[in-house]
């Protein structure tokens, strides 16, 4: 219980450091296109823990829809409406931002984060889990470039 109660408080002071940075900066953007490596991580961390925690409620939830509209919320916060526009068209099999049809919470304790090395502003996001089906570990590989709007970072590809 302690380990739950200390994720929420981690994930609440994340999403204000990023919200407070987002409004700070758009009044006071004297950086032009630099990029931040601290800000990203918070921001990428901040999108992924909530990202998952929301997917993880849809099947115990009662009404999926207030989860669906909070998944959105997310996703709206921390796309951009370019990437927004283009999963909304494409028929997909699988969730773009974890590559995998199921969710899990916990997925959340494995999660990583880099900076690829040889390109600007590409980000490496993996997770692990145990897939009790095929007996082995499974590692999940996402690429994501981010982009600076407002000064707030989002999300504008995934693959």
């Amino acid at each position: 219980m302690k380990l739950k109660a200390t994720i929420q408080y981690l994930l609440l002071f994340l999403l204000t450091a990023n919200s407070i940075f987002c409004q700070s900066n758009t009044m006071n953007n004297n950086e032009g296109n630099v990029y931040s490596e601290e800000q990203i991580l918070i921001t990428l961390k901040a999108f992924y823990s909530n990202y998952i925690k929301q997917y993880s409620k849809i099947e115990s939830e009662d009404n999926v829809k207030i989860v669906i509209d909070k998944i959105n919320s997310i996703k709206k916060k921390y796309c951009t409406t370019r990437l927004m526009n283009k999963i909304e068209n494409e028929e997909l099999d699988e969730d773009p931002f974890l590559k995998s049809q199921d969710f899990n919470v916990e997925w959340s304790n494995t999660l990583r984060f880099r900076k690829d090395s040889k390109k600007q502003n590409i980000y490496i996001v993996s997770y692990s889990y145990y897939d009790n089906y095929k007996r082995t570990n499974i590692n999940k590989i996402i690429k994501l470039t981010l982009v600076k709007q407002n000064g707030c970072y989002k999300i504008d590809s995934v693959w």
